[in-house]
């Protein structure tokens, strides 16, 4: 009797031991997938974890390649059974994969950090097919609880609505369909919306290839307004503004905008599932119709026309009207208004042959906004006169197609006059006047007869054959040494750069430094995505140059066996894949502060700056 107490007793302590085990840890995590895909479309799987992890960390997933994550959210489950309230949090991580060949591939779990200890979750499989699936297997049904939502009759059914083109679409609109080559065009992508607009997965705008296409500063959040289209009232978002110039004439097309949307849904369910108000979020691809632009070729132009189509005045400035041989004169002549800048040619103004010439300066100062491209255009000439005298250089003429008045209009400059001296006490230079015109400039030739000397020209022999030079022989030797020297620097550049993985893997922390240089750009403008873009471009491509990895062997793990393999600390390794996973999550879904970006440009110029001085080979 005493020994089956005794084992009762031990038996009663183990099954407390291991349910205060199991209520002490209650993790759960797990791994759910979209369980079948095609070639290059995207599929989610999501990580739904109990507790809010410190840190999660992607398994295997070789073959795959990861488009976008994690985004993260959260959701209550709140019950009340017989008076007892219990509330439990799920955190969702989602990630976006992508396959380039058919199989079934397998995700291994993923690993999570909760107070320290390290949890796994399962894993997961996806055969990718041929073809892509339809969206509606893409639905998620993560049946998140939200407590706020409307309370339903608990014995009702709640039935997803049918998501139609008249519900959710996106169109590209223009101010104009028929127009002439170089004139503006405003276009603006809208996304009109009778749903609950849960946000974007994937944004492919028209890539405008027939058009000089300039972004109009628009709001970086999507800020949903009430506009009635068709007679019927949606709520509007604002994607992009962007003013165009044509580059050819004829029929032109723009592209469709194609987006994936997430739109949030009451999830079908009843009784008491009905009551909680659960929903789910679906996923819908949208496409705008084709625009088609008809572009007009420009009337016959005339031979002072260099391309300029808008509104422009015309501006001629000249430092000086009377200088000494040799000194230096500048002539600025600026173009201002609106219209297409970017395609104005460098104005055509014939020079006299007694003056030197340096190229101009050209420089720019325009903004974009809904009227157009607005601003100036300059460009600085420096010219030298060589010969004294009176040059009348005559007008310089500007002529642009009016795009109110439909016709050319030719503005002509001042006329140019400069008197040159010979020096500062010459009282005569104006004995010789040279009067040119733009459209036909003549000028005093070298060959051109001069005056006869009569008196003794005293002329003295200082001319040596050179076969007579006795440097003669040098002419011979010299160039062959120059020769033979030069072929075996070429041999020795040819040997390096056969190499192609060494000249990549020497230059690695040259390129990846342009790159940060051009990201800190970004940073001081505050473009966020092109900053993000920058950085990742310049880590990637870092470790692919310097590691000799390929693009299809360019993964976070690879990096991390290889950089293990050289020496490198795992506190470096681990800084380089987190900042990686940063810029890639805010490249996708910009939220960043401005210190944000200030501290991943800093640990990325940390990061390349000590595996330059680790990795030596």
């Amino acid at each position: 009797m005493k020994l089956r107490s005794m084992r009762k007793i031990i038996i009663t302590i183990l099954i407390f031991l291991i349910n205060l085990t199991v209520f002490a840890d209650g993790i759960k995590f797990t791994a759910t997938s979209t369980p079948k895909a095609g070639i290059g479309q995207n599929f989610r799987v999501q990580f739904t974890i109990n507790s809010k992890p410190s840190d999660i960390t992607l398994g295997n997933y070789d073959g795959l390649k990861l488009i976008n994550g994690p985004s993260i959210s959260t959701s209550q489950n709140i019950s009340i059974v017989n008076g007892n309230y219990t509330q439990e949090n799920k955190y969702t991580y989602t990630y976006i994969f992508q396959a380039s060949q058919t199989g079934l591939y397998t995700i291994s779990g993923a690993s999570a950090v909760v107070e320290g200890k390290s949890y796994t979750s399962n894993s997961v499989n996806v055969e990718i097919q041929q073809a892509a699936v339809q969206s509606s297997n893409n639905r998620r049904r993560s049946r998140n609880y939200d407590p706020w939502a409307n309370f339903n009759d608990n014995t009702a059914t709640s039935q997803p609505k049918e998501i139609t083109g008249d519900d959710l679409f996106v169109r590209v609109f223009v101010d104009k369909t028929s127009m002439y080559k170089g004139e503006s065009l405003i276009a603006t992508v809208k996304i009109y919306t009778k749903v609950d607009l849960a946000g974007f997965e994937d944004l492919k705008l028209p890539s405008f290839d027939d058009f000089y296409a300039e972004e109009i500063e628009t709001p970086d959040r999507i800020n949903l307004v009430r506009e009635n289209y068709n007679n019927q009232v949606y709520n509007v978002g604002l994607i992009k503004k962007y003013i165009l110039y044509p580059r050819v004439s004829g029929e032109l097309t723009i592209e469709p905008c194609l987006i994936d949307c997430q739109v949030r849904q009451p999830a079908q369910s009843g009784n008491l599932m009905g009551f909680f108000g659960y929903y789910e979020t679906v996923s819908k691809s949208l496409r705008s119709p084709e625009l088609k632009i008809t572009v007009k070729q420009l009337p016959q132009p005339p031979a002072s026309f260099s391309g300029a189509v808008g509104r422009f005045n015309f501006k001629l400035e000249q430092s000086e009207d009377t200088v000494l041989v040799n000194d230096a004169i500048t002539i600025k002549t600026s173009i201002s208004g609106s219209g297409n800048f970017n395609m104005i040619e460098t104005p055509k103004i014939k020079w006299p042959k007694e003056f030197e010439i340096y190229e101009p300066v050209a420089s720019q100062n325009t903004k974009v906004d809904a009227s157009g491209l607005n601003g100036s255009k300059t460009w600085e000439y420096t010219i030298i006169p060589r010969y004294p005298g009176i040059f009348k250089l005559g007008e310089i003429s500007f002529t642009y197609f009016d795009t109110g008045s439909k016709q050319y209009k030719t503005l002509n400059s001042p006329s140019i006059n400069i008197a040159v001296k010979k020096d500062k006490d010459d009282t005569d230079f104006g004995e010789t006047s040279y009067n040119y015109a733009q459209k036909n400039i003549d000028y005093i030739g070298e060959d051109d007869i001069r005056f006869i000397n009569f008196k003794s020209l005293n002329l003295s022999k200082n001319y040596i054959p050179i076969v007579l030079s006795p440097f003669y022989v040098w002419y011979f030797i010299l160039p062959l040494l120059l020769f033979v020297l030069i072929v075996l620097l070429l041999r020795k550049k040819i040997r390096e750069n056969a190499n192609i993985a060494k000249v990549k893997q020497r230059k690695a922390g040259k390129i990846s430094q342009k790159r940060l240089k051009k990201a800190r750009k970004y940073m001081r403008q505050n473009q966020k995505e092109a900053f993000y873009k920058e950085i990742i471009a310049a880590l990637w491509g870092y470790s692919s140059d310097k590691l000799s990895l390929s693009i299809s062997e360019l993964t976070k793990d690879k990096i991390e066996i290889i950089l293990k393999e050289k020496g490198v600390e795992n506190y470096t390794i681990e800084k380089l894949l987190t900042v990686l996973d940063k810029c890639e999550f805010a490249h996708f879904a910009p939220t960043s502060a401005e210190t944000e970006l200030t501290y991943i440009y800093k640990e990325a110029v940390e990061i390349i700056e000590t595996l330059e001085q680790k990795i030596k080979k």
